[in-house]
Protein backbone atom coordinates (compact mmCIF):
# COMPACT_ATOMS: atom_id res chain seq x y z
CA UNK A 1 0.00 0.00 0.00
CA UNK A 2 1.34 3.43 -0.95
CA UNK A 3 1.22 6.11 1.73
CA UNK A 4 1.35 9.83 1.01
CA UNK A 5 3.37 12.42 2.94
CA UNK A 6 0.95 15.37 3.03
CA UNK A 7 2.88 17.49 5.50
CA UNK A 8 6.23 17.35 7.26
CA UNK A 9 8.66 19.31 9.40
CA UNK A 10 12.21 18.83 10.59
CA UNK A 11 14.46 20.34 13.23
CA UNK A 12 18.14 19.65 12.62
CA UNK A 13 21.56 21.24 12.91
CA UNK A 14 20.77 23.43 9.89
CA UNK A 15 17.95 25.88 9.24
CA UNK A 16 15.48 23.22 8.12
CA UNK A 17 12.61 24.99 9.91
CA UNK A 18 12.66 27.43 6.96
CA UNK A 19 10.61 25.83 4.16
CA UNK A 20 12.68 27.64 1.52
CA UNK A 21 16.07 26.50 2.86
CA UNK A 22 17.75 23.57 1.11
CA UNK A 23 21.46 23.52 2.05
CA UNK A 24 22.59 26.02 -0.58
CA UNK A 25 25.34 27.36 1.72
CA UNK A 26 26.70 24.06 3.06
CA UNK A 27 30.06 22.50 2.28
CA UNK A 28 31.03 18.85 2.41
CA UNK A 29 33.29 19.15 5.50
CA UNK A 30 31.41 19.56 8.81
CA UNK A 31 32.61 22.31 11.14
CA UNK A 32 32.03 20.40 14.39
CA UNK A 33 31.83 16.86 15.74
CA UNK A 34 28.64 17.77 17.65
CA UNK A 35 25.75 18.87 15.44
CA UNK A 36 23.27 20.41 17.87
CA UNK A 37 19.82 21.46 16.70
CA UNK A 38 18.96 24.91 15.36
CA UNK A 39 15.79 25.59 17.30
CA UNK A 40 12.74 27.58 16.18
CA UNK A 41 10.89 30.22 18.18
CA UNK A 42 8.93 27.78 20.33
CA UNK A 43 6.30 30.40 21.19
CA UNK A 44 5.06 30.15 17.62
CA UNK A 45 4.06 26.51 18.16
CA UNK A 46 3.61 25.90 21.90
CA UNK A 47 1.60 27.95 24.44
CA UNK A 48 3.99 30.11 26.49
CA UNK A 49 2.74 28.75 29.82
CA UNK A 50 3.75 25.21 28.78
CA UNK A 51 7.20 25.98 27.38
CA UNK A 52 8.85 26.62 30.75
CA UNK A 53 7.94 23.10 31.94
CA UNK A 54 9.27 21.39 28.84
CA UNK A 55 12.78 20.10 28.35
CA UNK A 56 14.82 20.51 25.17
CA UNK A 57 13.68 17.24 23.55
CA UNK A 58 10.00 17.78 24.38
CA UNK A 59 10.03 21.28 22.89
CA UNK A 60 11.74 19.97 19.75
CA UNK A 61 9.28 17.12 19.32
CA UNK A 62 6.08 19.04 20.06
CA UNK A 63 6.98 22.04 17.89
CA UNK A 64 8.00 19.79 14.98
CA UNK A 65 4.73 17.88 15.25
CA UNK A 66 2.75 21.12 15.22
CA UNK A 67 4.74 22.43 12.23
CA UNK A 68 4.00 19.19 10.37
CA UNK A 69 0.26 19.63 10.92
CA UNK A 70 0.49 23.21 9.70
CA UNK A 71 2.40 22.01 6.61
CA UNK A 72 -0.47 19.62 5.82
CA UNK A 73 -3.07 22.31 6.45
CA UNK A 74 -4.89 20.39 9.19
CA UNK A 75 -5.37 20.80 12.93
CA UNK A 76 -6.17 17.25 14.07
CA UNK A 77 -5.20 13.68 13.27
CA UNK A 78 -6.73 10.30 14.11
CA UNK A 79 -3.56 8.80 15.62
CA UNK A 80 -0.08 9.77 16.82
CA UNK A 81 2.86 7.37 16.58
CA UNK A 82 6.37 8.35 17.63
CA UNK A 83 9.80 6.81 18.03
CA UNK A 84 12.88 7.61 20.09
CA UNK A 85 16.12 5.82 20.75
CA UNK A 86 17.11 7.40 24.06
CA UNK A 87 14.03 9.31 25.20
CA UNK A 88 14.11 12.32 27.49
CA UNK A 89 17.70 12.06 28.70
CA UNK A 90 17.89 15.63 30.04
CA UNK A 91 14.89 15.15 32.35
CA UNK A 92 16.09 11.70 33.42
CA UNK A 93 19.52 13.13 34.25
CA UNK A 94 17.96 16.04 36.12
CA UNK A 95 15.72 13.75 38.19
CA UNK A 96 18.55 11.37 39.14
CA UNK A 97 20.87 14.23 40.11
CA UNK A 98 18.14 15.80 42.26
CA UNK A 99 17.55 12.40 43.83
CA UNK A 100 21.20 12.21 44.87
CA UNK A 101 21.61 15.86 45.86
CA UNK A 102 18.52 15.83 48.13
CA UNK A 103 19.21 12.46 49.69
CA UNK A 104 16.01 11.06 48.09
CA UNK A 105 13.79 13.65 49.84
CA UNK A 106 11.73 16.72 48.84
CA UNK A 107 11.63 15.78 45.18
CA UNK A 108 9.42 17.57 42.67
CA UNK A 109 7.65 15.22 40.26
CA UNK A 110 8.01 17.31 37.09
CA UNK A 111 11.32 15.89 35.85
CA UNK A 112 10.21 12.33 36.59
CA UNK A 113 6.86 12.78 34.81
CA UNK A 114 8.57 14.29 31.74
CA UNK A 115 11.36 11.69 31.65
CA UNK A 116 9.23 8.92 30.11
CA UNK A 117 9.78 8.06 26.46
CA UNK A 118 6.16 8.75 25.44
CA UNK A 119 6.18 12.33 26.78
CA UNK A 120 6.41 13.93 23.33
CA UNK A 121 3.48 11.94 21.89
CA UNK A 122 1.42 12.69 25.00
CA UNK A 123 2.12 16.43 24.89
CA UNK A 124 1.18 16.64 21.20
CA UNK A 125 -2.06 14.76 21.89
CA UNK A 126 -2.92 17.14 24.73
CA UNK A 127 -2.23 20.18 22.58
CA UNK A 128 -4.36 19.10 19.60
CA UNK A 129 -6.91 17.17 21.72
CA UNK A 130 -6.30 13.87 19.96
CA UNK A 131 -7.99 11.05 21.90
CA UNK A 132 -7.16 8.31 19.39
CA UNK A 133 -4.35 5.78 19.08
CA UNK A 134 -1.13 7.00 20.71
CA UNK A 135 2.00 4.86 20.81
CA UNK A 136 5.77 5.32 21.16
CA UNK A 137 8.39 2.87 19.89
CA UNK A 138 11.80 2.56 21.54
CA UNK A 139 14.02 0.25 19.54
CA UNK A 140 17.40 1.94 19.06
CA UNK A 141 18.14 2.68 15.40
CA UNK A 142 14.82 1.22 14.19
CA UNK A 143 12.56 3.24 16.50
CA UNK A 144 11.25 5.52 13.75
CA UNK A 145 10.95 2.75 11.17
CA UNK A 146 8.76 0.67 13.50
CA UNK A 147 6.66 3.74 14.28
CA UNK A 148 6.24 4.36 10.54
CA UNK A 149 5.29 0.72 9.87
CA UNK A 150 2.68 0.90 12.65
CA UNK A 151 1.26 4.13 11.21
CA UNK A 152 1.10 2.58 7.73
CA UNK A 153 -0.78 -0.45 9.11
CA UNK A 154 -3.31 1.83 10.79
CA UNK A 155 -4.02 3.41 7.42
CA UNK A 156 -4.09 0.09 5.57
CA UNK A 157 -6.57 -1.39 8.05
CA UNK A 158 -8.63 1.83 7.88
CA UNK A 159 -8.36 2.38 11.62
CA UNK A 160 -7.23 5.95 10.87
CA UNK A 161 -7.44 8.27 7.88
CA UNK A 162 -4.61 10.62 8.94
CA UNK A 163 -1.66 9.80 11.20
CA UNK A 164 1.05 12.00 12.65
CA UNK A 165 4.25 9.95 12.79
CA UNK A 166 7.73 11.09 13.79
CA UNK A 167 10.69 10.69 16.08
CA UNK A 168 13.07 12.75 18.18
CA UNK A 169 16.38 12.33 20.00
CA UNK A 170 18.71 14.70 21.83
CA UNK A 171 22.37 14.86 22.82
CA UNK A 172 23.12 16.14 26.31
CA UNK A 173 26.57 17.28 27.57
CA UNK A 174 26.93 14.16 29.71
CA UNK A 175 26.01 11.88 26.80
CA UNK A 176 28.48 13.63 24.52
CA UNK A 177 31.23 13.20 27.11
CA UNK A 178 30.49 9.48 27.53
CA UNK A 179 30.35 8.79 23.78
CA UNK A 180 33.49 10.83 23.14
CA UNK A 181 35.48 9.08 25.86
CA UNK A 182 34.27 5.74 24.50
CA UNK A 183 35.78 6.58 21.11
CA UNK A 184 32.45 6.74 19.28
CA UNK A 185 32.75 10.41 18.26
CA UNK A 186 35.37 11.80 15.89
CA UNK A 187 38.05 14.15 17.11
CA UNK A 188 37.91 17.68 15.69
CA UNK A 189 41.21 17.26 13.84
CA UNK A 190 39.78 14.19 12.02
CA UNK A 191 36.83 15.96 10.37
CA UNK A 192 36.56 15.38 6.63
CA UNK A 193 33.85 14.44 4.10
CA UNK A 194 32.20 11.29 5.48
CA UNK A 195 32.46 9.50 2.13
CA UNK A 196 36.27 9.89 2.26
CA UNK A 197 36.70 9.15 5.96
CA UNK A 198 39.67 7.01 7.00
CA UNK A 199 39.21 7.28 10.78
CA UNK A 200 36.94 5.76 13.41
CA UNK A 201 34.05 7.60 15.04
CA UNK A 202 31.09 9.62 13.78
CA UNK A 203 29.60 13.09 14.11
CA UNK A 204 27.02 13.00 16.87
CA UNK A 205 23.75 14.83 16.28
CA UNK A 206 20.20 15.40 17.44
CA UNK A 207 16.93 16.40 15.88
CA UNK A 208 13.23 15.79 15.29
CA UNK A 209 11.19 14.90 12.24
CA UNK A 210 7.41 14.53 11.92
CA UNK A 211 5.21 13.57 8.97
CA UNK A 212 1.49 13.78 8.39
CA UNK A 213 0.63 10.69 6.34
CA UNK A 214 -2.57 9.33 4.82
CA UNK A 215 -3.77 6.96 2.12
CA UNK A 216 -5.02 9.88 0.03
CA UNK A 217 -3.12 12.42 -2.03
CA UNK A 218 -3.77 16.11 -1.30
CA UNK A 219 -2.62 19.44 -2.82
CA UNK A 220 0.11 19.62 -0.16
CA UNK A 221 1.53 16.13 -0.82
CA UNK A 222 5.33 15.94 -1.00
CA UNK A 223 5.89 12.32 -2.04
CA UNK A 224 4.68 8.80 -1.44
CA UNK A 225 6.24 6.04 0.64
CA UNK A 226 6.31 2.80 -1.33
CA UNK A 227 7.85 0.59 1.34
CA UNK A 228 9.76 0.27 4.61
CA UNK A 229 11.91 -2.64 5.78
CA UNK A 230 13.86 -3.29 8.99
CA UNK A 231 16.92 -5.56 9.09
CA UNK A 232 18.40 -6.92 12.31
CA UNK A 233 22.05 -7.10 11.28
CA UNK A 234 23.80 -8.46 8.18
CA UNK A 235 26.89 -10.61 7.61
CA UNK A 236 28.33 -8.78 4.59
CA UNK A 237 27.54 -6.30 1.81
CA UNK A 238 26.37 -9.08 -0.52
CA UNK A 239 23.61 -9.99 1.92
CA UNK A 240 22.57 -6.34 2.08
CA UNK A 241 22.48 -6.19 -1.73
CA UNK A 242 20.30 -9.32 -1.87
CA UNK A 243 17.91 -7.89 0.73
CA UNK A 244 17.65 -4.63 -1.20
CA UNK A 245 16.91 -6.50 -4.46
CA UNK A 246 14.17 -8.54 -2.76
CA UNK A 247 12.75 -5.38 -1.13
CA UNK A 248 12.55 -3.65 -4.51
CA UNK A 249 10.86 -6.72 -5.98
CA UNK A 250 8.27 -6.64 -3.20
CA UNK A 251 7.33 -3.03 -3.95
CA UNK A 252 7.30 -3.53 -7.71
CA UNK A 253 10.55 -1.81 -8.69
CA UNK A 254 13.79 -2.80 -10.40
CA UNK A 255 17.23 -1.60 -9.38
CA UNK A 256 17.63 0.54 -12.49
CA UNK A 257 14.42 2.39 -11.58
CA UNK A 258 16.09 3.86 -8.49
CA UNK A 259 17.10 7.42 -9.34
CA UNK A 260 19.21 7.96 -6.21
CA UNK A 261 20.39 6.05 -3.13
CA UNK A 262 20.56 8.08 0.08
CA UNK A 263 23.23 6.30 2.13
CA UNK A 264 23.50 6.34 5.92
CA UNK A 265 27.31 6.39 6.09
CA UNK A 266 28.29 7.88 9.44
CA UNK A 267 31.98 8.49 8.67
CA UNK A 268 33.27 5.64 10.85
CA UNK A 269 35.67 3.68 8.63
CA UNK A 270 35.01 0.46 10.59
CA UNK A 271 31.21 0.40 10.97
CA UNK A 272 30.68 1.88 7.48
CA UNK A 273 32.62 -0.90 5.78
CA UNK A 274 29.61 -2.98 4.64
CA UNK A 275 27.45 -0.08 3.53
CA UNK A 276 30.40 1.47 1.64
CA UNK A 277 30.94 -1.81 -0.23
CA UNK A 278 27.21 -1.93 -0.97
CA UNK A 279 27.33 1.62 -2.38
CA UNK A 280 29.98 0.55 -4.87
CA UNK A 281 28.19 -2.67 -5.82
CA UNK A 282 24.72 -1.21 -6.44
CA UNK A 283 26.08 0.96 -9.27
CA UNK A 284 23.55 3.77 -8.80
CA UNK A 285 24.03 7.49 -7.92
CA UNK A 286 24.84 7.79 -4.19
CA UNK A 287 24.17 10.75 -1.88
CA UNK A 288 24.88 11.12 1.86
CA UNK A 289 23.12 12.89 4.73
CA UNK A 290 24.73 12.31 8.13
CA UNK A 291 27.29 15.10 7.73
CA UNK A 292 24.25 17.42 7.80
CA UNK A 293 22.32 15.99 10.76
CA UNK A 294 24.87 13.85 12.61
CA UNK A 295 24.48 10.29 13.85
CA UNK A 296 21.67 9.59 16.30
CA UNK A 297 19.21 6.75 16.74
CA UNK A 298 16.37 8.37 14.76
CA UNK A 299 18.40 10.17 12.09
CA UNK A 300 16.29 8.34 9.49
CA UNK A 301 13.60 11.00 10.09
CA UNK A 302 16.02 13.55 8.64
CA UNK A 303 16.74 11.20 5.73
CA UNK A 304 13.02 10.80 4.95
CA UNK A 305 12.45 14.57 5.19
CA UNK A 306 15.42 15.15 2.86
CA UNK A 307 14.25 12.46 0.42
CA UNK A 308 10.71 13.87 0.21
CA UNK A 309 12.12 17.35 -0.43
CA UNK A 310 14.39 16.04 -3.19
CA UNK A 311 11.42 14.33 -4.83
CA UNK A 312 9.23 17.43 -4.67
CA UNK A 313 11.93 19.95 -5.65
CA UNK A 314 13.48 17.62 -8.24
CA UNK A 315 16.96 18.72 -7.21
CA UNK A 316 19.77 17.24 -5.12
CA UNK A 317 21.86 19.60 -2.93
CA UNK A 318 25.52 19.64 -3.98
CA UNK A 319 26.58 19.20 -0.34
CA UNK A 320 25.22 15.63 -0.26
CA UNK A 321 26.01 14.58 -3.82
CA UNK A 322 29.80 14.41 -4.38
CA UNK A 323 31.31 13.86 -7.82
CA UNK A 324 28.02 13.45 -9.65
CA UNK A 325 26.28 15.27 -12.46
CA UNK A 326 22.94 16.94 -11.63
CA UNK A 327 19.97 14.56 -11.78
CA UNK A 328 16.70 15.15 -13.60
CA UNK A 329 13.35 13.35 -13.47
CA UNK A 330 13.94 11.90 -9.98
CA UNK A 331 11.25 9.22 -9.62
CA UNK A 332 12.32 6.78 -6.89
CA UNK A 333 14.72 7.36 -4.02
CA UNK A 334 16.04 4.55 -1.80
CA UNK A 335 17.21 5.29 1.76
CA UNK A 336 19.66 2.75 3.21
CA UNK A 337 20.48 3.50 6.83
CA UNK A 338 22.37 1.80 9.65
CA UNK A 339 23.69 2.51 13.13
CA UNK A 340 27.13 1.18 14.07
CA UNK A 341 26.61 -1.81 11.73
CA UNK A 342 24.01 -3.38 14.08
CA UNK A 343 20.63 -2.55 12.54
CA UNK A 344 19.81 -1.60 8.96
CA UNK A 345 16.67 -0.13 7.43
CA UNK A 346 15.33 0.54 3.95
CA UNK A 347 12.77 3.14 2.87
CA UNK A 348 11.63 3.86 -0.68
CA UNK A 349 10.18 7.29 -1.48
CA UNK A 350 8.67 8.02 -4.88
CA UNK A 351 7.23 10.84 -6.93
CA UNK A 352 3.43 11.03 -6.94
Amino acid sequence: MEIYINGMACISHHNTIDENYFFEDIGSVPLSNQLTATEPNYKDHIPANLIRRMSHIVKMGVSTGMMSLKSAGIEKVDAIVTGTGMGCCEDTDKFLRTLLDNDERFLTPTSFIQSTHNTVAGQIALQIKCHGYNFTYVHQNLSFEYALLDAMMLLKEEEASTVLVGAVDEITPSMFELFYRGGHIKKLEELQPIWNSTTKGYLVGEGAGFFNISANITPSTYAKIKGVKCIQGITDSSELENIVNFFLLEIGLKKDQISLVLSGNSGDVVTDNKISEFNKAINQPIAYFKHLCGEYFTSSTFALWLAANIIKRQTVPLAIFPNHEPLSNIQNLLIVNHHEDHQYSLMCVSKC
